[in-house]
């Protein structure tokens, strides 16, 4: 059900209404002529340490946040506003040929993802159910519909930008222009 989607031109510009559409998971894959070790390096460049307590544990200031160490990764983009849908990035670097494969999977965090699908799983439940309490007549039936959608997209929408402007700085930091020109 979701299959890595391979990133191969020298632009990530997936469909848009899909994306939107899509359940808050993504994975994908590219390739890049660096190293395991220097695509390591680069990408811990602009990783600062995960925060303790909502605060900084160290002055450096990166564009992401987690931790880089060996082959693999697990970080999160900083952003300067609260937002519960900026995507968990984990992901492995791995040799393959003269070139390395850059394997990226993309969630939400644990926490949100109960409480999106049990109040769409709520919902979709009321507006079905011939008993329901929440839902009565048929127009209340179909406004309870419009919310199970609404929630539905408030989730995927932000995540979608979110995992797009993520990918979009991992593309540009492990896929330099000369990288793309060769490929």
């Amino acid at each position: 059900m979701f299959e890595a989607e391979r990133i191969a031109g020298t632009e990530f510009a997936p469909s848009r209404l899909r994306e939107y559409l899509r359940p808050p998971f993504r994975k994908y894959e590219f390739t890049t002529a660096m190293s395991p070790a220097h695509a390591t390096r680069i990408l811990q460049e602009i990783v600062e340490p995960p925060r303790k307590w909502g605060r900084r544990t160290t002055a450096k200031r990166g564009y992401f946040e987690g931790k880089v160490a060996g082959s693999r990764f697990k970080i999160h983009r900083v952003a300067g506003y609260q937002n519960s849908f900026i995507p968990i990035i984990e992901g492995s670097f791995r040799r393959d040929g003269l070139a390395t494969t850059v394997a990226v999977n993309m969630r939400l965090v644990w926490p949100v993802i109960p409480v999106w699908v049990g109040v769409i799983v709520f919902l979709a439940w009321s507006s079905v159910n011939v008993d329901s309490i929440v839902a009565g007549p048929f127009a209340v039936r179909m406004v309870v519909i419009a919310m199970t959608l609404f929630i539905y997209l408030v989730a995927t929408v932000p995540f979608a930008i979110e995992s797009r402007i993520a990918m979009k700085r991992l593309l540009e930091l492990l896929r330099p222009a000369s990288d793309v020109l060769s490929s």
